[in-house]
């Protein structure tokens, strides 16, 4: 089951670009909102790159729901992940709508299940037949500290997890470059290189009526020397929203230790 599955995720996660996996979340997972009261901010910071601190220091720590999406550029084939975190207590849920079920990941005070939900209607013809066990999870070993399938850990992406204010951290390690756009928002420039290639990567990023993240547009252009020269470029939008909802959620019945 999950050699299939995993083949399955490979296929699929090529339209985001080299820096974004799969990720999932349950379609088992609840959520209900306890929405905090707005954010005390004292004074406005001067600069672009403090007014970025400043947010993503009111973004920490705090639960939220998201919703990311994702794909080539040029659009075509994205992909739309939605779910709640909370990073207090290493709990929540992703769900992602594929033509063969609906991929999950839950998160239970840090562990870790993936598996497949029935697609509410019928399955597409070339999918019918012996494949995903709906229901099933495989448990992972170890406890875990974010929604793993999210995005690679190096990405821009990856560093959103576990909670917002890692990103900014990222930025910092990454030397980002941080300026103010005319109408407010904040914009952000990177340059990462590794052995098998490079990310040039921007991004925008919008604050919502508290003053803590509610939107990163982020675009990134990646080369790769495996396998001959490739390139390609993936736009992203993630948006948190509901900081502080409750992030409940069911362990499954049907577990299967994760290969």
């Amino acid at each position: 089951m999950e050699r299939g599955r995993r083949a399955r995720h490979r296929r699929r996660a090529v339209v985001a670009g080299s820096t974004l996996a799969v990720l999932a979340l349950a379609t088992a997972g609840v959520a209900t909102v306890a929405r905090p009261g707005p954010a005390s901010h004292g004074t406005v910071a001067s600069s672009p790159q403090l007014k970025l601190a400043s947010a993503f220091a009111t973004s920490t720590d705090i639960s939220y729901r998201v919703r990311l999406t994702t794909g080539a550029a040029g659009g075509g084939g994205d992909l739309t992940y939605e779910g709640a975190f909370d990073p207090t207590t290493d709990t929540g849920y992703v769900e992602v709508t594929l033509d063969d079920s609906v991929q999950t990941e839950l998160l239970v005070d840090g562990t870790r299940y993936t598996g497949g939900e029935r697609l509410p209607g019928p399955l597409p013809s070339d999918k019918q037949g012996p494949g995903e066990t709906y229901g099933r999870y495989g448990q992972y070993p170890g406890t875990h500290d974010r929604l793993s399938l999210y995005a690679e850990p190096g990405s821009v992406l990856g560093a959103a997890t576990p909670d917002p204010a890692a990103l900014y951290a990222f930025l910092q390690t990454a030397n980002a470059t941080v300026t103010e756009n005319s109408d407010g928002t904040l914009h952000f420039t990177l340059e990462t290189r590794h052995a098998d290639g490079s990310n040039s990567t921007s991004g925008d990023v919008t604050l919502d009526a508290d003053g803590r993240i509610g939107k990163v547009t982020i675009t990134d252009t990646w080369r790769t020397t495996l396998k001959g020269n490739a390139s390609g470029t993936s736009v992203s939008t993630l948006v948190l929203f509901d900081y502080g909802v409750e992030a409940t959620v069911e362990r499954p019945t049907d577990v299967v230790p994760a290969t």
